[in-house]
């Protein structure tokens, strides 16, 4: 489920689920994002005495087998939240609508940092907006083909000499020399286009479609994840292109 939370947007974590394509037949499924349970658009599910849809199944199961998404985020560790366990608690109190003395007491703390801790998390919040809408321009403008006329024509140049050919794509060489690191950061991006956003890849699936790129694809796989092109799960079994910062 790492990856799952790790590629949603902000709307998917606050339903609890993401709808993806799954890897192994391009099904459409609802994917719970707190444990394996999924649910394919199309088909019909039991729940008690009634038949519901792929969606309403995945939202009935969340809230009966996990409860508040609110609870099961703030489960999550401080690398994606960012935030301290105290925080956390506070968050927690305040959101089971406990009035500022009770918090303070709960936590041993005064009622005016209470207050304190409220205004600071909702500036948090709205400074995470203009980031989050900073991030979405930026990618933007990094897939757009608006660059410097001097930037494109050299870049074009150089994966001229790299490609053998670009349609399909077929690496020349992984070996650089003058400008590696530009050359080789410029390969990877090129070689991570040809994978979808969003997508869950299995290790089979990736060395296949890289094989045809490149023939020492292990080093490519391998290549995309450690410059950050690509993440995959501790077992190196699942991957998918990594967000933009």
């Amino acid at each position: 489920m790492k990856n799952r939370i790790e590629n949603a947007s902000a709307a998917d974590l606050k339903n609890g689920y993401i709808f993806s394509e799954r890897a192994t037949d391009k099904a459409k499924v609802y994917f719970c994002l707190f444990c394996p349970a999924g649910y394919e658009e199309g088909d019909m599910y039991e729940f008690g005495k009634r038949f519901v849809s792929a969606e309403k199944a995945m939202q009935l199961h969340i809230r009966k087998e996990h409860g508040e998404v609110f609870g099961n985020l703030l489960e999550e560790d401080k690398a994606k939240t960012g935030l301290t366990d105290t925080q956390k608690e506070f968050l927690k109190n305040y959101f089971s609508k406990m009035t500022d003395k009770e918090i303070a007491e709960q936590m041993d703390i005064s009622e005016s940092t209470v207050r304190y801790q409220r205004y600071s998390f909702k500036q948090r919040a709205k400074q995470a907006k203009f980031i989050l809408a900073l991030s979405e321009l930026l990618e933007e403008m990094e897939q757009s083909p608006g660059k410097p006329a001097a930037e494109t024509d050299e870049s074009q140049k150089m994966l001229d000499s790299l490609f053998e050919s670009l349609s399909p794509l077929v690496l020349r060489t992984f070996d650089f020399g003058k400008n590696k690191d530009k050359k080789r950061m410029l390969v990877l991006e090129t070689i991570a286009k040809q994978f979808e956003k969003g997508k869950i890849y299995t290790d089979k699936e990736i060395n296949a479609a890289l094989k045809e790129i490149y023939s020492d694809f292990a080093t490519i796989r391998r290549s995309l994840v450690d410059y950050g092109f690509m993440q995959r799960t501790d077992d190196c079994r699942t991957y998918w292109l990594a967000q933009k910062p």
